[in-house]
């Protein structure tokens, strides 16, 4: 089957890590997978991506499904040649209406978190298509591994976009630092733009931190394992992927409900806070207070995740694809 993906760039961001991590699984199981942007600029954050093509290829090829994440190239979209075309719905900060309300293409909701706005918004009810982690590459840390004296927490760094909530984090952890004068922070990002390298650089907390920059992706582990605890505060996400990765790393997670519906459920794989530095204080405190805790929900966490990995929301894809040609072959006028 040959399946692909219609990207405004193949720079690192959540949407476009889903295709190539989904990209790589759909050619495992024998399936052709093409990623096409505006120029066929390949990503520079990874090895392994397979094909990548331009959007002028388009014009001489076709795909079973072929996917969109955003509404920007809708035309590119329709003016291609595939059997289904799929708004894969994956963030609540792109403005959906016009295509999910367009009968011509399939809805996806990449979480709960989308499928219920969708449903409350555009009356609609998507495909749910929800994840994904890979559980291989993100695995929990030996448990005969000594950690430093200090406690860490661990906060995605990408402090230019504010829906990540870096800055509210990092707040959480000011109010805790004079009781607990142990903690240390520990943020990681690879900026895309040099936007988002001038706010890095203008970053500042008296809280004793690390920053880690442009750190090799396939080895994120190694940073997740230097944490005692993970803080996500992110607003309008639709699948929360750090999250995902510190449930798979075996790191007890602190976060908003912010694309985190399917995967997080209080004081057992994690603690949902209020997006507030306040109510996630409260929550790292909590689990500065207990270890006991803390192994809980890591092990409760790493459990809970193995449900959404990248294989089984490929094969979810293909289970429909499935089940769409077989209620074409039924349906009356075929």
């Amino acid at each position: 089957m040959r399946l692909g993906v219609i990207l405004p760039h193949t720079r690192l961001s959540g949407g476009v890590k889903r295709f190539i991590e989904l990209g790589r699984i759909f050619r495992e199981k024998g399936h052709s997978f093409t990623v096409y942007t505006p120029d066929g600029t390949p990503p520079n954050w990874t090895s392994n991506y397979g094909r990548i093509a331009s959007f002028s290829d388009l014009s001489g090829e076709e795909n079973e499904i072929l996917f969109i994440t955003d509404r920007k190239h809708k035309k590119v979209l329709l003016d291609a040649r595939a059997t289904y075309k799929v708004f894969y719905h994956v963030s609540l900060h792109h403005k959906a209406r016009i295509m999910v309300l367009d009968k011509r293409l399939h809805t996806f909701a990449c979480s709960t978190n989308v499928a219920r706005h969708d449903k409350l918004w555009f009356r609609v009810n998507p495909f749910l298509a929800v994840g994904g982690v890979n559980t291989s590459l993100f695995y929990p840390r030996d448990a005969t591994t000594q950690l430093e004296g200090t406690l860490t927490i661990l906060i995605y760094g990408r402090i230019f976009e504010k829906v990540k909530g870096t800055e509210i984090a990092v707040r959480a952890c000011e109010r805790l630092y004079k009781k607990y004068p142990f903690i240390k922070i520990l943020l990681f990002d690879t900026p895309i733009s040099p936007a988002m390298s001038e706010a890095i650089e203008n970053f500042s907390t008296h809280v004793p931190y690390e920053y880690i920059l442009n750190h090799p992706i396939e080895d994120n582990v190694s940073i997740f394992h230097r944490a005692d605890i993970f803080v996500g505060a992110e607003k309008g996400a639709g699948w929360a992927n750090t999250v995902a990765e510190a449930m798979a790393c075996g790191i007890p997670v602190v976060a908003t409900n912010s694309g985190t519906l399917d995967i997080l459920i209080h004081k057992k794989t994690g603690l949902v806070v209020k997006r507030n530095s306040a109510s996630i204080a409260k929550g790292i405190e909590k689990l500065i207070k207990s270890p006991g805790l803390r192994q809980e929900l890591a092990i409760n966490g790493r459990k809970h995740i193995e449900n959404f990995t990248w294989h089984r929301l490929a094969n979810t894809i293909l289970d429909w694809y499935e089940a769409m040609e077989s209620k074409a072959k039924t349906a009356p006028n075929h």
